[in-house]
């Protein structure tokens, strides 16, 4: 055998009663093999490896597991040292499960298994868990090895992604009930706000504010009980914002053993943002307040990576919709986090000064109001460093003087190394002093600084741009050229964005769509995309006109001939974020 991946699947056919295998001699898996292998695979590949020497022979693998687990831990690249740590306990956990004969801890194992992972359900791990639940004659029901809190969390939000809540209800209760007993509590403290979410959804106030009250009760005892201690260099976080990622593995849960004992402070600050955005919901829904809702969203979203591709843009837009008075003026798309990530763009088409400040000071009262005060003085400190490249040193300290008071107490450092790349020569020192700054942003989760070129004289030619659609909204760059997009543009949009984007994944090039094509792909005369192209090029050159020192060319994004594509030559991204099926 290969690889771990084609070992692993020797197993599966083995549990399936297919092609049966030796079980020590699949995991003895010599080093080369594994040096390649991600640390989620090898971990799934013991557990299914230890269960099936359980079934066949009753006894343990061990031995020969944790020599497998040892040789990957020295030999691979791509050990994190968080996922087999937590391997080893789960091996110990599944032995004593088979001594006391306890169904409950082979299930507490199984969902152990499942965190993060989405094929657990489709893969042959839940089979083998009952066949030995069987085997050693444990009672239980062999289906709920395929009902873990990570499946049942998934359902619920497949659920109320589609507006079902009655659905949702039982599934979100039913996972959070596990979450708490296995002591996930990042994750138990995510449930109650998505519970409180599918209460809303019903419109259930009451019911929504019990859950909030639920919620508050178990964070304070799971930090009662977890004294948060000072974070230091190597020492890892036990919670993350459900973008964790090794392989196929991708959950809420960093730390490198089962049940943390120690929280940090960002621990403690990312169990209380869901208890605060439970808060925000429940208030914004009672009485239609749509700043909170935005507060909801940035509390909830803020620092996560994926979650534009998640089902809540689609649960915040049902409850928007429901709520209220004014449900499409509320874009679920554009958080304050996208809204960062717009800002710094806006740099690369030289965005004029009163737009600059006007879009910071909107950010940083958003952030101060969700309580991310950190992340709200870092939004000024952007702002100051793009400012002073593109509009000189002196308006821009003379800007974020005013804001001394609030920045020296939060991010003394970090406004040190702003104030030491402010008074640099133009010449001299500032791609390091610049570097140092980001270097000390890098430690927060925030949009990813753009400091290409900022420590050039010359200001940067924007000749990769990034157009988005958020919903309606129309985004060239970080500068909204339509916040409502007429139908036939998103449509046309949609059908080029779609060939721009599969011709750059394969490395072919962007083929140019004839009129006729066009035509049938949205349902459009030609004479109507004409006018429509025409339309929106008039829409950019006007828009960049007012809030940009940057002429934006009449086929920058759109062009024309010999048919019509987005520009390859212009284009760096295309991203469609919808709420509706496209």
């Amino acid at each position: 055998m290969s690889s771990v991946i084609e070992r692993y699947q020797a197993l599966e056919e083995h549990v399936a009663g297919g092609r049966q295998v030796v079980t020590t001699d699949v995991l003895d898996v010599p080093s080369a093999e594994l040096r390649q292998a991600n640390e989620h695979d090898v971990a799934v590949l013991l557990l299914l490896g230890e269960l099936c020497a359980r079934i066949q022979y009753g006894n343990s693998a061990a031995p020969t597991l944790l020599a497998t687990a040892d040789k990957y831990v020295n030999t691979s690249f791509f050990y994190t040292g968080r996922i087999l740590p937590r391997t080893r306990e789960l091996i110990e956990l599944l032995d004593r499960a088979v001594r006391e004969r306890s169904f409950d801890l082979l299930m507490e194992t199984a969902d152990h298994v499942s965190q993060g992972w989405a094929g657990y359900a489709d893969s042959m791990l839940p089979t083998a868990f009952a066949r030995l639940a069987e085997e050693v004659g444990l009672e239980g029901k062999p289906e709920a090895f395929s009902r873990v809190s990570f499946v049942l969390w998934r359902e619920g939000l497949e659920a109320a992604a589609e507006n079902d809540p009655e659905r949702a209800l039982p599934l979100f209760t039913g996972s959070l009930e596990r979450y708490r007993k296995y002591g996930y509590y990042a994750d138990a403290s995510w449930l109650h706000t998505d519970l409180v979410i599918a209460h809303l959804l019903a419109g259930q106030k009451e019911e929504a504010y019990a859950v909030l009250e639920t919620q508050r009760e178990y964070v304070e005892k799971v930090l009662e009980a977890h004294p948060v201690v000072a974070s230091r260099a190597g020492r890892s976080f036990a919670f993350h914002l459900g973008d964790v990622q090794s392989g196929n593995y991708s959950t809420f849960v960093e730390s490198s053993v089962l049940r943390p004992t120690e929280l940090t402070e960002r621990d403690r600050e990312l169990l209380m943002r869901y208890v605060r955005t439970s808060e925000f919901l429940i208030s914004a829904c009672r009485y239609g307040v749509q700043r909170d809702f935005d507060a909801a969203l940035d509390t909830f979203s803020f620092g996560w990576g994926t979650y534009q591709q998640s089902p809540y843009p689609r649960m915040f837009r049902h409850l928007a919709d429901r709520y209220l008075e004014a449900p499409e003026k509320w874009n679920v798309h554009l958080t304050a986090y996208e809204q960062w990530h717009r800002m710094l763009r806006t740099y690369r088409v030289r965005v004029r000064p009163n737009v600059l400040i006007e879009t910071a000071v909107t950010l940083h009262d958003r952030l101060r109001y969700t309580e991310l005060d950190t992340c709200a003085s870092l939004v000024l400190l952007d702002t100051a460093v793009l400012h002073s490249r593109l509009h000189g040193r002196d308006e821009s300290v003379d800007w974020i003087t005013r804001y001394l008071r609030d920045l020296r107490p939060t991010l003394p450092e970090t406004l040190s190394a702003v104030a030491d790349y402010l008074q640099a020569p133009r010449n001299a020192e500032r791609r390091q002093l610049l570097s140092r700054y980001i270097g000390l942003r890098a430690g927060y989760l925030v949009p990813e600084f753009l400091s290409l070129d900022l420590g050039d004289e010359q200001l940067p030619q924007p000749n990769r741009l990034e157009v988005t659609l958020y919903g309606r909204l129309l985004s060239v760059e970080g500068v909204t050229v339509h916040e409502n997009a007429p139908q036939p543009l998103i449509d046309t949009l949609r059908v080029l964005g779609q060939e721009f984007s599969r011709s750059i994944a394969e490395g072919t090039t962007v083929p140019f769509l004839s009129a006729a094509d066009l035509s049938d792909r949205t349902n459009r005369t030609s004479a109507a995309l004409a006018q429509t192209v025409r339309r929106f090029r008039a829409a950019c050159q006007e828009r960049f006109s007012e809030v940009a020192d940057y002429s934006l060319v009449q086929d920058a994004v759109i062009q024309g001939r010999p048919g019509y594509r987005l520009n390859p030559q212009s284009i760096y991204r295309f991203t469609e974020y919808s709420t509706e099926p496209i």
